[in-house]
C-alpha cells in the first residue's frame, strides 16, 4: 500500500465554511494523492454552532475520515491531537479558509525529501494580501523569533506538510498551546536537524479577524517569553537543514535530486 495523507483541520464555529472546504478540496486530494490515499482528520475545538452536525456528515461521506472533539478552543491542542490520531504516513495541516492546491501538489511530490514543509505567507511579499496591520503583526512575531531563538525562516504559522514519524515525537514534547504550538514545533524540528523546506503561498483576507490586534500583540509577546523559557531547555543537536524555494519552483512541481544533498534517501 502507498503513502496515506491525513488532512488535519482544526475547527471552531466554522459552519459557514466547512461544506465549501470539503467540496473544493476532495477532488483535488483524489487527483494529487490518488483514490483512497487520503482522509480528513477534523478536530472540533468545542464549537457552539452547527459545525458538529456538518462534520458528522463530512465524515460519513469520506471513508477513513474522522472527527475528534475537544472540550474547549485550543489551537495547539487541536493540532497535537490531530497529529497523534492521524494514523497516516504524512499530514497536511490547514485552516478552513487557508490552503493552497499548488503547495499541496509540490509537497506531495517531494514528501520523501523533507520532514517538514512550511507554507510561508511571508516568504514572498507579492503573494501576501493581508491587511497591513496583520502583516505588521506577523513581521513583529518573526522578528522576535529571530532575535530570541535564532530562527532563520520567515514563518512558523499556517499550512504545513509533515512526515508523521519524524514530527510526532517532537509534537508530544511541545509545551506551548494555542497559537504558539506550531512555532515551538518548528523550532524543535530545526534544532533536531530535521530536513525542512519553506515555500511561499498566497494569502488574502477571507473573513474578519476573530481577535483584536491589541489582544493578539499582548498574547504573542506573553507567549514568546514563555516559549523562550521552554526552548532554553531544548539543545541544538545538529546543524540547520533548511531550504527555501521560490513560487516558480512550486508551480513547476520540480523534483529535486536528494542524492546530491543526503545519501540517506535512496
Amino acid at each position: 500500500m502507498g503513502d496515506v495523507l491525513a488532512v488535519i483541520v482544526p475547527i471552531f464555529n466554522e459552519e459557514e465554511h466547512l461544506k465549501s472546504l470539503v467540496e473544493a478540496m476532495a477532488p483535488q486530494m483524489e487527483a494529487i494523492t490518488g483514490k483512497g490515499a487520503w482522509k480528513f482528520i477534523f478536530v472540533d475545538n468545542g464549537s457552539t454552532d452547527n459545525s458538529p452536525a456538518i462534520l458528522e456528515e463530512c465524515v460519513a461521506e469520506y471513508p477513513g475520515s474522522k472527527c475528534i472533539t475537544l472540550p474547549k478552543p485550543n489551537y495547539g491542542a487541536a493540532l497535537c491531537t490531530g497529529i497523534e490520531n492521524s494514523e497516516a504516513d504524512f499530514a497536511y495541516i490547514i485552516n478552513v479558509d487557508f490552503w493552497d492546491e499548488n503547495f499541496l501538489r509540490w509537497g506531495w511530490i517531494n514528501r520523501h525529501q523533507y520532514d517538514l514543509i512550511i507554507g510561508s505567507k511571508r516568504a514572498d511579499p507579492t503573494l501576501n494580501h493581508l491587511a497591513p496591520y496583520r502583516q505588521f503583526l506577523s513581521w513583529g512575531l518573526n522578528t522576535l523569533l529571530q532575535l530570541f531563538f535564532g530562527f532563520i525562516g520567515r514563518d512558523t504559522h499556517g499550512q504545513k506538510i509533515l512526515r508523521i514519524s519524524s514530527i510526532s515525537p517532537h509534537a508530544r514534547r511541545c509545551v506551548m498551546q494555542r497559537g504558539q504550538f506550531d512555532t515551538e514545533l518548528v523550532l524543535r524540528a530545526i534544532r533536531a536537524g530535521l530536513w525542512i523546506a519553506e515555500v511561499p503561498v498566497p494569502i488574502s483576507e477571507h473573513r474578519p479577524a476573530r481577535n483584536l490586534m491589541l489582544r493578539k500583540i499582548y498574547n504573542n509577546v506573553r507567549d514568546i517569553f514563555r516559549l523562550r523559557t521552554v526552548m532554553n531547555r531544548v539543545p541544538w543537536t545538529h546543524t540547520v537543514r533548511y531550504h527555501r524555494w521560490a513560487r516558480e519552483d512550486i508551480l513547476a512541481c520540480k523534483l529535486i535530486s536528494w542524492k546530491q544533498v543526503d545519501d540517506r534517501h535512496p
